[in-house]
């Protein structure tokens, strides 16, 4: 049978409702590492097994093992973090499935250490949709630059200036 138009249109809809959620939960994950909410973060992965890859900083198959590392090194009052995504590239594989392609502006400031970072991220996502929430379920981190400066003499030097910090992983 024929799609009708009613149908063809609540298929445009959904797709649009997708696409605006997938959207949703990448700024949810970014803004809860911007305010150090390390548990709302956690919640945009899916549960069970997925992979998170973010090369030198480590790789991650669980949401709790990423979790545990977030809050060791990026949850404290000197660490001061704004993540930035943009440029969304998302495609549907199927219903129930996506892949999409972000920028990241990143800005790292340590209060402790008197460093100030900046970084420039490609982020290679994948989200599935349980029932009618998407989750993340492989997130990595393709580092593209990097500048990571000192202030601790009360002037602003370059420790690192380059195109990336490591290569990314496989993803394996």
């Amino acid at each position: 049978m024929a799609e009708t138009v009613h149908d063809n249109l609540c298929r445009r809809l959904q797709r649009l409702e997708d696409i605006e959620a997938i959207r949703r939960l990448k700024a949810t994950y970014l803004n809860a590492c911007d305010t150090q909410d390390s548990k709302r973060a956690k919640e945009c992965f899916a549960e069970g097994e997925i992979l998170i890859d973010f090369a030198h900083v480590g790789i991650f198959r669980s949401r709790d093992e990423w979790e545990t590392l977030y809050r060791a090194a990026g949850c404290h009052p000197f660490v001061l973090d704004q993540h930035h995504g943009a440029n969304a590239e998302i495609d549907f594989v199927d219903d129930s499935r996506a892949r999409a392609l972000w920028a990241l502006g990143y800005r790292n400031i340590n209060t402790q250490e008197h460093t100030v970072t900046f970084l420039s991220v490609l982020y290679h996502d994948e989200f599935t949709k349980f029932g009618t929430q998407w989750k993340i379920t492989c997130c990595r981190a393709e580092f593209k630059t990097a500048l990571h400066c000192s202030y601790a003499t009360g002037v602003l030097e370059t420790l690192t200036a380059a195109r990336s910090l490591a290569p990314a992983s496989a993803g394996t």
